[in-house]
Formats: structure tokens, C-alpha cells, sequence
């Protein structure tokens, strides 16, 4: 049976009626009176111990719990949050031969993401390389090569601007939020392992990266015996798709792996090794053409985000979104009053190597 917490006011009150049934003197609650200012005082004490009450309700729980709490029921399992990875890269700076550029020089890009040098450099012919590294964790600072840096501190004799070059400033990984961490420990608790069952699988490669935040487990992916696996990087702006040395990556952690909370090496069993593939997954564009009403900017912001969201939740490697489904994401739209669907006419299915996408979304006025 649920319970009211009371208000503030009602704490007060209670307090209020409470002295007048124990005092005689009904003078004695005028509105400055000692009595008041108890109820109030007293009020306020007991709204704080209901508080206080609610917060440790809500740490008993890993649906409810956050922060330090939350980490600890994490530390039982195993499972400890990810503390986020800086990003790393390569710019060429240019200016006068033979000056130095100091470690831990700082640079930022026009957005204000901070770069510190790693290893101090000297310019000869003109220029240098020098590592760089994010002052942050995350992925708000992976950054395009051919990016421009700005020195926070001019040096005399370089340039005050230098270029990333290589493959970018890239590696970021953001740090576990409460609900991302949450999520892990859930799974664990409602999966736990059962030696090689097509979970385990799942959550092995979660567990791996906190760049993979999809997976999905296909058993008898190449007949009786074997099972596949794909996993993406929703958060990765290079691709959500991961590299051949990612997927091996993975792979060699699943087969094999130290599990911190028992101290041991972990992993599928080994006669399931040989059938086990991580799959090289390719992306299936969605691409939809629907009539809209009404045909605004705003109501086509909502619609596009609504059919994202869909397709990310249930898009999967040989998996099928309903046109139905479709019908009902557009539908939610806000802003939207009446919808039809040109194309595509049935429901959309992919192949156990492809994995749906969102594509383009061709508006047209309905008529």
C-alpha cells in the first residue's frame, strides 16, 4: 500500500492542532506567537527527516540507487563504472627552427575543448608533430583531422594556430552516467552467467568497451553449434560500426578473460571457439517518403527524431521493424495531425549481416 509523504504545510498544521488540543490558552496561538514559531521550527525539522528517509529508501535498491551507493552494489558483481577515456591525436605546429614547444602546452579548438602537448618538441624545417591529449574525458572531444587549434598561450616564434593531422583527435569515451551504469549492473543481476548462453555473449562485449552500447547474439549463425555476435559505437562520430581490429578485440576478450570480482579468467567454453564469429556488420538505410500534415520545419524535426529513435531500439541484425511500427513512431510525433506512408509498403527486414539505419526521409504534403 502506497504512502503520502506529507507536504511542509501539513507537518505544520499537524503541529499547530497538536499544541492547541495540549494548551488551554487559545491566545496563545496569535500569529507571532512562541507556539507558531515551534510548529513551524518543528515543521521544517521533521519535512528534513522525511527527506533524509526517502534518500535512504531510494539507496536500497540498484533501480534507485546513484553515486557512491550505486558503485557499491556494482563492486558485487564485478562491475565497476567507466571512468571515460581522453581522447588523443597528432597537429603539426609551425614557426621559427629551434624553438621548443613545452609539455603540457595548451591549445583549444573554437568550441573551447582543451589540448594539452604530451611530449615537448622542437621545430626544425619549418614545423613539428606533436602528440596531443583531451584535458577531458569523453566524446564531445574527438575532433576531425584538419581541425584548427589555437594556443592559449602564444609562444614568440610560433605560429599561434596549429592543424590536426592523421586520422583526427579520436579514442574519447565518456564516463558511465548513473542510468548507463545502472543498466550494466541490472543486466548482470537479471543474466547472470550460465557458461556460454547467447546473454552472456551479449553482455561480455557491453562489458568490454563502454563505446559498444548495442549487441546482439545470433545463435547457429553458421549451423548447429556456432553462434555470431555483433555489437556497435552509437557514441563513436567516426562510425557506430566497429574497425577489424575492434571486432578481434572484443573476440579476444570473450574467449578469455580476467573477471576482477573472483579473480579468474573467464570466457565461452572452449569447444565453442571454433564457431564463434563476430560479424562484420553493414549498415541497411531506411529511407521512407511520406505524405505529412502539417508539412512544417518543426513538425518534420519531430517525425525525423521519432523514426531515429525507432529504429535504434529496434533495429537489429536480422531483425524486422513493422511498418506498423513506423506508423505509430511518425504518429507521436509532436506537432503531427495526419501521416501516410508511401514508401516503403511492408515491413523492413535485414539480413543477419546488416543492421537497420536511418536514411533519408522525403516529405510531401498531404493530399
Amino acid at each position: 500500500m502506497p504512502y503520502d509523504r506529507p507536504s511542509l504545510t501539513e507537518l505544520v498544521n499537524r503541529i499547530e492542532n497538536d499544541f492547541i488540543v495540549r494548551v488551554d490558552n487559545s491566545q496563545t496561538f496569535l500569529q507571532k506567537s512562541v507556539f507558531k514559531i515551534f510548529a513551524r521550527v518543528f515543521g521544517g525539522s521533521n519535512h528534513l527527516l522525511y527527506d533524509y528517509i526517502e534518500f535512504v529508501k531510494d539507496q536500497l535498491f540498484i533501480s534507485t540507487a546513484d553515486g557512491e551507493n550505486l558503485e557499491k552494489y556494482g563492486a558485487e558483481y564485478g562491475i565497476f563504472r567507466l571512468n571515460g577515456e581522453k581522447a588523443t591525436g597528432t597537429i603539426i605546429v609551425t614557426g621559427t627552427n629551434g624553438i621548443e614547444i613545452p609539455e603540457d602546452t595548451e591549445l583549444q579548438t573554437s568550441s573551447g575543448n582543451k589540448y594539452k602537448v604530451l611530449t615537448a618538441g622542437t621545430i626544425n624545417a619549418g614545423n613539428v608533430n606533436l602528440n596531443i591529449e583531451a584535458k577531458e574525458v569523453g566524446t564531445d572531444y574527438d575532433e576531425l583531422a584538419g581541425t584548427i587549434l589555437t594556443f592559449v598561450s602564444p609562444i614568440t616564434g610560433v605560429n599561434t594556430t596549429a592543424t590536426v593531422i592523421g586520422d583526427g583527435i579520436e579514442g574519447g569515451i565518456d564516463e558511465d552516467t548513473d542510468e548507463q551504469y545502472r543498466t550494466k549492473i541490472l543486466n548482470r543481476k537479471r543474466f547472470p552467467p550460465h557458461g556460454g548462453i547467447e546473454t552472456d555473449y551479449e553482455l561480455w562485449a557491453l562489458q568490454y568497451s563502454g563505446n559498444i552500447t548495442r549487441a546482439w547474439s545470433i545463435p547457429e549463425y553458421m549451423g548447429i553449434g556456432t553462434i555470431g555476435l555483433a555489437f556497435v559505437k552509437d557514441n563513436d562520430a567516426t562510425s557506430i560500426f566497429p574497425s577489424e581490429a575492434e571486432r578481434n578485440a572484443v573476440r579476444s576478450y570473450i574467449v578469455s578473460h580476467l573477471d576482477s570480482a573472483i579473480g579468474k579468467y573467464v570466457g565461452i567454453p572452449i569447444t565453442a571457439e571454433p564457431g564463434f564469429f563476430i560479424i562484420d556488420l553493414q549498415p541497411y538505410s531506411v529511407n521512407l517518403t511520406l505524405q505529412l500534415y502539417p508539412n512544417n520545419s518543426s513538425t518534420r524535426v519531430n517525425v525525423d527524431a521519432k523514426v531515429e529513435e525507432l529504429i535504434n531500439q529496434k533495429g537489429a541484425p536480422g531483425g524486422t521493424i513493422a511498418l506498423s511500427e513506423f506508423y505509430e513512431a511518425i504518429t507521436s510525433a509532436a506537432g503531427e495531425e495526419k501521416c501516410r506512408i508511401l514508401s516503403p509498403i511492408g515491413d523492413v527486414a535485414v539480413a543477419t549481416n546488416q543492421l537497420h539505419t536511418k536514411g533519408t526521409i522525403t516529405f510531401q504534403d498531404y493530399t
